[in-house]
């Protein structure tokens, strides 16, 4: 399995693999590509945040904080937050998600 040890060195992986600049929106962005089966392609304004929302939700799903429950009319998954999800603080919500990117793109990557 493939393991990074830091966010910058995803990053790093994530630029030359892709050839694109990557920040925490470019890495959620590629995981909604991901989990709605797609390729790289034009996107709108609209679908671009939809698909980093989808992979803003997939990382938190990975921490319980919230539950896949569907697929809207356009198959777009619907999520939930967990009644008893810990909420996360502010401050610690960038660090949740790079951590939690690193195990998705570790286990993408075995």
């Amino acid at each position: 399995m493939k393991t990074f040890k830091s966010w910058n060195e995803l990053c790093d992986f994530l630029e030359g693999k892709f050839g694109i600049d990557i920040d925490l929106n470019g890495v959620l962005f590629l995981i909604g590509i991901r989990e709605k089966g797609l390729t790289f392609q034009k996107f709108t304004k609209e679908e671009k945040i939809s698909l980093i929302n989808l992979g803003s939700c997939t990382l938190y799903q990975e921490k319980g904080l919230v539950e896949r429950y569907g697929e809207d009319k356009d198959g777009w998954p619907l999520f939930r937050q967990k009644a008893l999800a810990a909420v996360i603080p502010e401050e610690l919500k960038l660090k949740t998600l790079q951590d939690c990117a690193m195990l998705y793109f570790s286990k993408v990557f075995e």
